[in-house]
């Protein structure tokens, strides 16, 4: 899989972004453009080629469509279909396409591989990002400042989008890294359990007995790895959910809190105080003006 790294210390140029929304029978146009183009898929499922590859994208999947480089739809979509869009320039002069693996020949685990290009961003052509992850709800922010800025490439929109790509290569690479940290098979799919299931009701006793850890020590290691004991994890894991769900301004806001977990409206309302500094209610009336382009 190839990989764009350009350093940090350039934002990237912004061009246009949207969301894409087709009932049925969308097929990507066949160009060969002068810029980036990101595409994270919401719902449904995108064919899709690029440089002879083809790939079949279904939700909070990306691809990253390279400029020069042909690109074309494989065969419409079957049924409803969104995905969010931007077109964007790397600024950096010296940035690269190219297969990190085989980075200057290194042999080095992943890990060191990114010590060694400290203070660049590494996105890779495709990957997965979590739906109660924060690149969803940049992507949202960033259309947002675009709707307020009249779809002008201003400053903000530059930074936001930058702010987005520097999130996408966080998620996008976090399973590299912690695979690199040699972290317990057991535990890692006790993390990955939680993700699946942070809606139900949950407790460190219950998934330490599922597991067959003591609660005591999968708590300890939970705060090795991920820096959180496994309370504060699963309320990560509930409230970075809501974030995303608190975006839509359909559903009340107890609705959610129950559908991300917690039975008691008041403690989600302390924690999720506790985690992002304001309340539910103004994060979501920061959203507000929030427009799509279709």
């Amino acid at each position: 899989m190839k990989y764009c790294i350009y350093h940090s210390s350039y934002p990237v140029v912004f061009s246009s972004c949207g969301n894409l929304v087709s009932d049925n029978g969308f097929i990507h146009p066949k160009r060969n453009i002068d810029s980036f183009v990101l595409l994270l898929i919401r719902k449904g499922t995108l064919y899709i080629t690029q440089d002879e590859d083809e790939y079949i994208l279904h939700d909070n999947e990306f691809l990253i469509l390279f400029p020069h480089t042909l690109h074309y739809g494989t065969r419409r979509s079957d049924g409803y279909l969104s995905y969010y869009w931007t077109h964007f320039y790397i600024s950096d002069p010296s940035y690269q396409i190219t297969d990190i693996f085989h980075y200057e020949d290194s042999l080095l685990p992943f890990q060191n591989i990114l010590q060694v290009l400290q203070g660049h961003v590494v996105l890779p052509e495709t990957g997965t990002v979590s739906s109660a992850g924060h690149s969803q709800l940049l992507f949202l922010q960033l259309m947002d400042i675009a709707c307020r800025e009249h779809y002008k490439d201003t400053y903000k929109c530059h930074y936001g989008l930058s702010l987005l790509l520097l999130e996408f290569c966080s998620e996008s690479l976090s399973a590299f890294i912690l695979q690199d940290m040699d972290i317990p098979p057991r535990l890692s799919e006790c993390i990955d359990w939680i993700q699946l299931h942070y809606n139900q009701p949950l407790t460190a006793s219950d998934i330490a007995n599922r597991f067959n850890y003591n609660p005591a020590y999968l708590t300890s290691l939970f705060k090795k790895y991920t820096g959180y004991s496994l309370t504060h994890y699963i309320n990560h894991a509930r409230i970075s959910a809501a974030k995303n769900l608190l975006t839509n301004q359909d559903q009340t806001i107890e609705a959610i809190a129950k559908q991300c977990g917690f039975t008691d409206t008041k403690y989600f309302y302390r924690i999720f105080k506790k985690e992002e500094h304001i309340t539910p209610s103004e994060y979501r009336n920061a959203f507000h003006h929030k427009k799509l382009v279709l």
